[in-house]
């Protein structure tokens, strides 16, 4: 009888053994499911994979309010579905309406279908100047300020837009835009020119152009006020961050601009002020609603 026992306690010890491993197992591929997509965009961001390398296939997108965004499922090379993170940067001159167009993009892109989940990265170096930090300026004597500023600030972007892709990539159930208030191309512009400022700090952040170029897909340039529309340029709305006079801004206007088209080329879509201010938001939102759906 004790013998009978014992053989079955070994039978039922034995059981919970098999059924805790494969608990284990099926945690453990439930893990590196939720983590694939988010190691595809951190191969990204190291420039180890293009965006339009990982995906071979659009993914049904049943469920998302009959509103189809193929672009943002993808599958892997093993045939993997994973959310696509679409990352868009606005940029431009200074008062040139992003603050406004994020509004209107996060409003349109909400409301359209409600198919999309938007995050926006807020702009690095006016949280820098907000917080009690001091721009160095450019002058030549400045060189190791300005640069220990730009490598810090530099940072603060990088880990900023991983954390927000991190965070949209760990939630696949529907697609997710993350908008950048500016990104890394705008430090160049900043930095005065014909020195190695730019190159140095892109050594000390072991980062390349190349690699910059595959952070983003989209680069909607919105051409300051300053530019076609003078009579509405103010800097009322950021004075802790922003002095520039109108003709300033009209040249950090085309430094950024030039900047970006270097780098992105066909990726850059450049908003100016031919239509007036409402008009100028419509195109914007148009043209983003175009370029994701």
């Amino acid at each position: 009888m004790l013998a009978k026992t014992s053989r079955l306690n070994v039978v039922q010890l034995r059981h919970r053994r098999s059924l805790r491993i494969q608990h284990d197992v099926a945690a453990t591929m439930m893990t590196m499911k939720k983590r694939r997509s988010i190691h595809h965009h951190d191969h990204i961001e190291k420039g180890e994979l293009a965006p339009s390398a990982a995906a071979t296939a659009a993914a049904a997108t049943a469920g998302i309010n009959e509103h189809k965004v193929p672009k943002l499922f993808k599958k892997d090379d093993s045939g993997t579905t994973f959310n696509y993170v679409y990352r868009v940067v606005l940029t431009g001159g200074p008062c040139g309406g992003k603050s406004t167009a994020l509004n209107e993009l996060r409003t349109a892109l909400m409301t359209h279908g409600s198919s999309y989940d938007i995050l926006c990265v807020p702009e690095v170096p006016t949280i820098l100047m907000n917080g009690g930090c001091q721009y160095p300026g450019i002058a030549a004597g400045n060189k190791k300020k300005l640069m220990t500023f730009e490598k810090a600030l530099m940072e603060a972007q990088l880990q900023l837009e991983r954390s927000f892709v991190e965070i949209a990539s760990s939630s696949p159930e529907r697609p997710t835009i993350v908008f950048m208030d500016r990104g890394l191309m705008d430090v160049a512009a900043y930095l005065p020119e014909k020195t190695n400022i730019w190159n140095d700090t892109l050594r000390a952040l072991n980062l390349t152009e190349k690699m910059i170029a595959q952070r983003y897909d989209l680069v909607l340039h919105l051409v300051t006020a300053a530019d076609g529309a003078e009579e509405y340029y103010t800097l009322e709305n950021n004075k802790e961050a922003r002095k520039e006079t109108p003709a300033q801004a009209r040249e950090i206007d085309h430094k950024i601009r030039t900047c970006y088209e270097r780098v992105f080329h066909s990726k850059v879509k450049v908003i100016d002020n031919s239509t007036d201010f409402k008009g100028k938001m419509k195109r914007a939102t148009d043209f983003v609603l175009e370029y994701v759906k």
